[in-house]
């Protein structure tokens, strides 16, 4: 019965940690704020938070409540940003 126990232990341990490694979100590619364009560094470190599995950085939290009324319109930059970093 212990060896029963523990094999589901270490199987629940493994599949957890498997989650974990796919559960990490995009990292964020830009060195600028999503909403307003700014580059990072000149006003401290950047508000980051995880939307849709893709890490977005702001420069503060009134930024991100900018992103939260159209976040579709922000992803969309993202994504336009990624296609001319990839040329």
């Amino acid at each position: 019965m212990f060896i029963i126990i523990l094999t589901v232990i270490i199987v629940a341990i493994s599949l957890t940690s498997r989650a974990d490694d796919q559960a990490k979100p995009k990292p964020y590619p830009l060195d600028t704020c999503l909403v307003c364009s700014m580059k990072f560094g000149s006003m401290g470190e950047p508000y980051v938070f995880v939307y849709k599995n893709q890490e977005i950085k702001v420069c503060d939290k009134s930024e991100k409540a900018d992103f939260d009324k159209n976040p579709d319109k922000y992803m969309k930059k993202l994504a336009d940003a990624e296609t001319i970093l990839k040329k």
